[in-house]
């Protein structure tokens, strides 16, 4: 399988094409400050200027792997470790970009048996070698760069090669998955059974069903399918300690659940191999539709109340203003008649219905089932009685087309000097207003005070019945400090996190990223329960150490050198 870019994300074959979007260049110039001239980039991406670590070769190791492992599933050379050095955030990107790589794997394997997974994970316990389990590489909470290593040899084990679904039961509608399939290969092997997980994240395209898990991923469809934690009925994981295994039963009462310790645990209790999930059937129909707010508040209202009355699309994005205005920039040229109709709403919004077309929020919706028409009349009488102007499948139909684009466009802006990143979050209902006010302020704010001008735009990305998501964008120039300037940004966004009782990720992960706020998120207690699972599992610290458990690990060990003037 294609690796991603070492310097971005995705196809090395594909690159963002801003012409194709008419409005956006000056929306970003606009946003951010940035000099109005395409021809100035700044991007640094080179590769020749790159140095990895000398590798440590542990040979009593080694000669073990070769007896488990054939020569091909053996790398050692640069590029291969280069690849499985970083995940996809925009600290990894703008530290690859510059060349700076403090630490690489020493060698990246492939393994392709559970067996072969077990005899590395024994020899890695007797010599002392760290693992660190490797999907697509589309993390962006640091879980994959090798930390607290000290002078051990670092092995990468990429999965990708455990990538069939081997078996689907139809009638008990479960299906057991190798934990290297990533998404679209596994979905095309669903689908041949008329099956579908429905789980659909924005980096579907490049991550596997073992990183889900790992992670506790959530998929735009989440509001009908749920996140992976509620998708997972069985699973495998080799620890140093054993193999972990459960049983495919529905729900049971054998008291801790084992599967919960497993998932989520990015990889530093043990390797994760094969994971039974509920599969779903393909849905009949499925249609995308569009509906403008008059403003944020009542897109709120009307999710709310339809969340309350059990009858939520599968999928609810509602774009604040700043996000709407995005997306608008966003888009394709259309035909004659498109622009026509496009001038035509605008006129009705602003003198009929009297929006202010700078509070407007577009909300999209998704469908799916055999009778959908009754459950869009029944949204969109909800939608109507807080103020919402239905605008059809259109919307609909251009989110589907470019909703695995975004990543593309923010490797698109670094080239410009352009900071983008994402925090996201999730609180009650009662709190989910006070808690977008006072994050929108705090990363404004400490955006302004690095010297550059504030973008940042929300959105809810998936709903309960007890509360919501809130998934914040942010973008600004870049300053002379440019990592110091991001990182009191981001710092920004997880202490309003803390401070308004939401959680630090809801489906991103910890890693190493949010690892300073984890103990205030589940207390300090709850990170000795899994310290002491850690050290059972894994006694020598071997499974992808310095993630998750802070250890003391201080703002100054996350890369933050204090609050300053960043101009």
């Amino acid at each position: 399988m294609k690796q991603m870019k070492w310097w971005g994300w995705g196809d090395p074959d594909i690159t963002f094409d801003i012409t194709a979007r008419p409005a956006l260049w000056a929306y970003l110039v606009n946003s951010t400050g940035i000099e109005n001239d395409r021809g100035l980039k700044v991007s640094n991406a080179n590769l020749e200027s790159i140095k990895l670590s000398e590798p440590v070769l542990n040979n009593n190791f080694l000669k073990i792997l070769k007896g488990i492992l054939k020569p091909e599933q053996m790398q050692y050379d640069f590029y291969e470790r280069l690849i499985h050095t970083y995940g996809k955030s925009f600290r990894d990107l703008w530290r690859i970009r510059n060349g700076i790589v403090d630490r690489s794997p020493d060698i990246v394997c492939y393994p392709g048996t559970e067996e072969q997974i077990q005899a590395i994970v024994a020899a890695a316990t007797q010599f002392d070698v760290v693992l660190i389990p490797f999907g697509g590489g589309s993390n962006i909470a640091g879980c994959l760069e090798p930390r607290d290593c000290q002078n051990r040899m670092v092995l990468s084990l990429d999965m990708q090669h455990m990538n069939k679904v081997l078996e689907v039961d139809s009638y008990s509608m479960t299906a057991r998955i190798q934990a290297g399939v990533r998404g679209p290969n596994m979905e095309e092997q669903l689908n041949q059974h008329g099956m579908t997980l429905g789980h659909f994240p924005d980096s579907f395209e490049f991550s596997s069903i073992g990183g889900w898990v790992a992670t506790r991923s959530a998929g735009m469809q989440s509001d009908k399918y749920g996140k992976m934690e509620d998708m997972v009925i069985a699973l495998k994981m080799v620890t140093p300690a054993g193999t972990i295994v459960t049983r495919p039963v529905p729900k049971c009462s054998n008291g801790i659940g084992i599967n919960q310790l497993c998932i989520g645990s990015e990889g530093i209790f043990g390797v994760i191999t094969e994971v039974t999930v509920q599969v779903h059937h393909l849905p009949a129909r499925k249609q995308f539709h569009g509906w403008l707010f008059p403003d944020f508040e009542s897109g709120i209202s009307a999710v709310y109340e339809a969340t309350l009355q059990n009858i939520a699309p599968s999928m609810t994005r509602l774009n604040d203003a700043q996000k709407t205005a995005l997306s608008f920039s966003y888009k394709t040229r259309g035909s004659f008649m498109q622009q026509l109709l496009s001038r035509m709403l605008l006129l009705h919004l602003k003198f009929v219905k009297k929006f202010s077309m700078d509070k407007v929020c577009l909300m999209l919706a998704a469908f799916e089932g055999d009778n959908i028409n009754t459950q869009i009349k029944k949204i969109s009488a909800i939608y109507k009685k807080h103020g919402a102007v239905p605008l059809g499948t259109s919307p609909g139909k251009s989110f589907e087309k470019s909703k695995y684009d975004f990543p593309y466009f923010r490797d698109f802006v670094m080239d410009y000097g352009v900071t983008a990143d994402v925090s996201e979050t999730a609180t009650t209902w009662k709190n989910l207003l006070p808690l977008y006010y006072h994050t929108q302020k705090s990363i404004q704010q400490a955006i302004i005070d690095t010297g550059s001008k504030a973008w940042c735009g929300c959105h809810v990305s998936h709903t309960y019945k007890t509360g919501a998501s809130l998934y914040f964008t942010f973008a600004f120039k870049q300053s002379s400090a440019v990592l110091n300037q991001y990182l009191q940004v981001k710092k920004s966004a997880e202490d309003a996190f803390i401070k308004f009782n939401s959680t630090l990720s809801h489906h991103h992960a910890v890693g190493y990223e949010h690892m300073p706020w984890i103990s205030d998120d589940i207390s300090a207690t709850g990170i000795k329960a899994v310290q002491g699972i850690k050290t059972t599992l894994d006694p020598k610290n071997i499974m992808n150490p310095g993630k998750i458990i802070p250890n003391n690990f201080s703002l100054t060990d996350w890369g933050w050198t204090g609050e300053q003037e960043c101009t």
